[in-house]
């Protein structure tokens, strides 16, 4: 008869695992992917490197769940934006900026996930996510489009436009974020970036591309 995990056995791995995954996201937001060695996320997670291996048999597949506990999250955000209720202009002003705004608060975590080259299994599967946030502004183009809201010439092309610009805009501000992470206490003061001068030309930017006035903005 084949051994039956309990109810109580099935928690404590998923205990662990969970531990694993939060020590995983703390070394990736201090020192970026290299930093995240099977052996330091274990110490961290304060269990044993061969427990972590039981989960995650390779360090590519504790990289890839990495990336995915944030990347779904981020994913599942910009979905429910795109869903809400308001006119296209809205919602797309919505999702631009509420990605950009997210990536900055992220800052160390944001320039790995976004921008930080790491195996190639990880950027395969970035590739992917970002295929899917394509798909997002895409479908707010189309419907931008029908209601004469928006006017562009090819929907898919000018999405990947828009979500190219965010992920290039954070490029410079990001690094910081990245450099200053390694830096010594009081170098670290006065790297944070201005989300509003970063994110109002940011969504004006992408708006001049569909042909159209960004929304009026709440004061």
């Amino acid at each position: 008869m084949a051994y039956q995990r309990t109810p109580y056995v099935e928690s404590k791995r998923a205990e662990a695992r969970d531990r694993f995954i939060e020590a995983g996201l703390t070394l990736l937001s201090q020192g970026g992917w290299r930093d995240v060695q099977m052996s330091a996320v274990a110490a961290l997670a304060g269990l044993s490197t061969g427990s972590l291996y039981l989960h995650f048999p390779s360090k590519t597949q504790l990289l890839l769940e990495l990336y995915c506990a944030q990347a779904d999250n981020e994913l599942a955000i910009t979905t429910a934006i795109v869903a809400q209720p308001g006119t296209a202009r809205e919602r797309l002003a919505a999702a631009i900026g509420s990605f950009a705004q997210r990536a900055l608060n992220g800052g160390r975590l944001s320039y790995a996930l976004v921008l930080e080259p790491t195996d190639a299994e990880v950027e395969q599967l970035r590739l992917q996510f970002h295929a899917e946030f394509i798909a997002l502004f895409q479908k707010l183009l189309d419907e931008g489009q029908a209601s004469g809201e928006l006017r562009v010439a090819d929907t898919r092309i000018a999405a990947a436009c828009v979500f190219g610009s965010i992920t290039e805009s954070l490029l410079h501000p990001l690094g910081m974020a990245a450099q200053a992470a390694r830096a010594p206490g009081e170098s670290r003061r006065g790297r944070r970036v201005d989300a509003s001068a970063l994110i109002g030309p940011l969504v004006d930017f992408c708006f001049h591309g569909a042909a159209a006035p960004p929304p009026r903005r709440r004061r």
